[in-house]
């Protein structure tokens, strides 16, 4: 049995219009000219941005080549120690006098616990 049609796999098929299944809006509102631009940041955004608090367990301590026994949170600025905070609030309040606004903390899990802090929105 013999067929006249050659047969075309889809990879190799001319491109259709027809076939394409439009636009993706993301994509095109990232690469449209004149697009609206993000608002900076407030100065107190990008400073809130910079912390991140984490909890060392004593098996985390040891591979951060820390003393097995010194566990406990850790506050980093720009990914760098800037101190060891009591608990949490304690943590809170030293990020509010760094950036003059009240902040919260959003919990995050992974390897370890961390927290990284936000602006928080004051509600009448």
């Amino acid at each position: 049995m013999t067929t006249s049609a050659k047969y075309t796999p889809p990879w190799a098929r001319p491109y259709d219009p027809a076939n394409s299944p439009g636009p993706i809006e993301s994509v095109l509102e990232r690469f449209r000219r004149g697009r609206p631009e993000q608002p900076e940041p407030s100065e107190a955004e990008v400073e809130v941005g910079r912390y991140t608090i984490v909890l060392v367990p004593p098996d985390a301590a040891e591979v951060l080549s820390y003393d097995r026994t010194d566990v406990g949170l850790r506050m980093y600025r720009d990914g760098d120690w800037d101190h060891n905070p009591g608990d949490l609030d304690e943590a809170v309040d030293l990020i509010e006098a760094a950036c003059g606004e009240p902040v919260s903390l959003v919990e995050h899990h992974s390897d370890l616990t961390y927290w990284t802090a936000r602006l928080r929105e004051l509600t009448d």
